[in-house]
């Protein structure tokens, strides 16, 4: 299995798990779905959901050997070792209304002490001691009809590659885009498990 396909793999596992999670998933505070989870817990609903779907074994929090930090996942199958950051890409609040944070923790080329974005993980990545293989993933959340073509998952996949080559000459390439759709909240409705690799 190359990385690649395992990197597909773990996608198509995540977003065909997506509906199943929805249709169960109530927040306290805000509407019925997913959607409105963080980020580490819809990591935990989708990893348990696809646990035995995805053909090789799915770890959370693998530690970066020598710090204190730690790796999103794990995916592990046949002598493969793919460490893969997670981040969920959700523009908009529960009321629709846009979230301006959600931009810098995909986009900012500038490393915060307590947090870090996709376009940092990919970097931190590559500094890491994982050998070979290097993967990124995005859980993204498209309104119904978004008005916003630069907020597509294409525009979002083709923006991560050329950003991780103009701050940090990592080549970054879009794998798969793995849609889903007919989710329960009125602003979370459909989107897609963006994937991509780190080359080298």
């Amino acid at each position: 299995m190359s990385s690649a396909g395992a990197l597909r793999r773990v996608a198509d596992g995540f977003s065909g798990a997506v509906p199943t999670v929805d249709s169960n998933a109530e927040h306290g505070r805000w509407k019925p779905g997913i959607g409105p989870f963080e980020e580490d817990e819809q990591v935990r609903m989708l990893v348990e959901a696809t646990r035995d779907g995805v053909g090789g074994n799915l770890t959370r929090e693998v530690d970066y050997e020598g710090t204190e930090q730690s790796c999103d996942l794990l995916y592990e199958e046949d002598g493969l070792r793919l460490p893969i950051e997670v981040k969920l890409i959700r523009f908009r609040y529960d009321n629709g209304n846009i979230d301006p944070n959600t931009f810098p923790k995909v986009f900012s080329p500038f490393p915060e002490r307590s947090s870090s974005s996709l376009l940092t993980d990919a970097k931190k990545l590559r500094q890491s001691s994982f050998e070979d293989s290097y993967a990124l993933l995005g859980i993204y959340y498209e309104k119904e009809n978004e008005e916003y073509e630069q907020m597509k998952a294409s525009k979002i996949a083709g923006k991560l590659s050329i950003d991780a080559e103009y701050w940090y000459g990592i080549e970054v390439e879009p794998v798969c885009i793995s849609r889903f759709d007919g989710l329960r909240h009125p602003h979370h409705q459909r989107g897609a498990v963006i994937a991509w690799e780190l080359s080298d």
